[in-house]
């Protein structure tokens, strides 16, 4: 069994998920760069291009555009999003998605998860638990 680190965070939008982790090093954009019903990111030159987040723990710094970012909340889903900085686009996203979603945590998560670790993201009481692959 892997090293499991805990972080206290702010839910976004309730509910317990658990599963791998996809993380991107630079914030997400919508509109024309997430294919919903692909279930990727479209943005050319993005570390997560064509790379399926369904089922996954999406992690990522920030969203950034405009309202297109919802797009990672409609047709397939993550499993959950875990970012350092949440907005309105965040918020919209989570709430058209109603998958857990956590945001102001206490140590930015974003470097300490890899893609391949599993996450449990527990918005319910208001932590995530990392165990390293």
């Amino acid at each position: 069994m892997g090293e499991k680190i805990r972080i206290k965070g702010r839910a976004e939008w309730p509910g317990i998920a658990e599963a791998e982790a996809l993380v991107s090093p630079i914030p997400l954009e919508g509109f024309d760069n997430v294919d919903p019903a692909k279930g990727y990111t479209t943005e050319r030159n993005h570390p997560l291009f064509k790379i399926p987040y369904e089922g996954k723990v999406l992690v990522f710094p920030s969203p950034r555009g405009s309202g297109g970012f919802m797009g990672y909340g409609r047709g397939k889903l993550p499993a959950a999003f875990v970012h350092t900085e949440g907005n309105t686009l965040s918020i919209a996203c989570v709430m058209c998605a109603r998958v857990p979603s956590m945001t102001d945590f206490e140590t930015d998560p974003v470097p300490l998860i890899k893609t391949g670790d599993r996450v449990l993201v527990n918005a319910d009481d208001g932590y995530i638990e990392i165990t390293k692959k």
